[in-house]
């Protein structure tokens, strides 16, 4: 029987993943979602997937013993922000404090989060010399990180090049992406461009610069997670705005290796730890 304090620090991009790993374990467990304002979201899905879970106040977590009972199999999910991903030397930071602050909290950490530019940075190596829990990390056959949440649902470096040589100069859409596609562009690379373009309606600057980068189509990447419904709708509202063709990723992409690693392995690192 598994024993101790999982945390769980989770961008939302891959939440999918978490409830998967979460409504596929048939082990008791008590899941507690801290009360952030990023957990709206999870909670919406954890609902409709039926996972149980129970929210709770992060200053009482952090400064209490919120009775949990570490005999038991405990899950804690901390959501942060998507918008990290913008500033990969911010994320790195941040990642980091988080780990710091958890010390004594926790027996281990799944950190569901994509190093989004950081790249070769193993925040498990990281977290030996660091802290005295383990850290697990999405990564892929080989064990090497999975660098983003694209990298996460085609099972690695391997898999995204493949998938970059068989669509070129297109947008990348996984269900977590479309269904918070303006948040999530708003936070990347692009959003500088559309800061240069100065004042006027953000989304509508968006648009301009994605056609004056060439872009014309989106291509859907179904990991199969989230309701193919929601995902249709939120694609095409998208490709609707901007005036995209959809596109289809054939299945043979989608590898559910990753998300069913990091799970396993943050299980038994709390084995591991006691």
């Amino acid at each position: 029987m598994t024993e101790g304090i999982l945390g769980v620090i989770a961008c939302p991009m891959l939440e999918d993943e978490l409830i998967y790993a979460l409504s596929r374990d048939q082990e008791d467990k008590r899941v507690i979602v801290l009360d952030t304002p990023h957990c709206g979201s999870l909670r919406r899905k954890m609902d409709l997937k039926g996972v149980k879970y129970e929210v709770m106040d992060e200053w009482d977590f952090m400064n209490t013993d919120a009775g949990i009972d570490r005999s038991a199999y405990n899950i804690v999910i901390r959501m942060k922000s998507l918008a990290l991903h913008s500033e990969p030397v911010v994320l790195k930071q941040m990642l980091e404090d988080d780990l710091v602050m958890l010390q004594g909290r926790v027996d281990a950490v799944a950190l569901y989060y994509g190093m989004c530019g950081n790249a070769m940075w193993d925040v498990s190596k990281w977290a030996e010399g660091h802290v005295s829990y383990p850290v697990t990390v999405f990564r892929d056959s080989t064990g090497r990180v999975c660098d983003d949440c694209v990298g996460v649902t085609v099972g690695g470096l391997d898999g995204y090049r493949r998938l970059l040589k068989e669509f070129t100069g297109v947008m990348l859409f996984t269900p977590a992406v479309a269904t918070n596609w303006l948040d999530f562009l708003s936070a990347s690379d692009i959003a500088r461009g559309v800061d240069l373009m100065g004042p006027g309606d953000r989304k509508e600057n968006m648009r301009k610069l994605l056609h004056m980068c060439g872009y014309s189509s989106v291509v859907q990447i179904d990991n199969g997670y989230e309701d193919r419904g929601e995902f249709d709708a939120a694609t095409k509202d998208f490709a609707d705005y901007m005036g995209f063709n959809i596109l289809q990723a054939d299945q043979s992409f989608i590898d559910h290796g990753p998300a069913e690693r990091i799970y396993a392995e943050s299980k038994r690192s709390l084995d591991a730890a006691r």
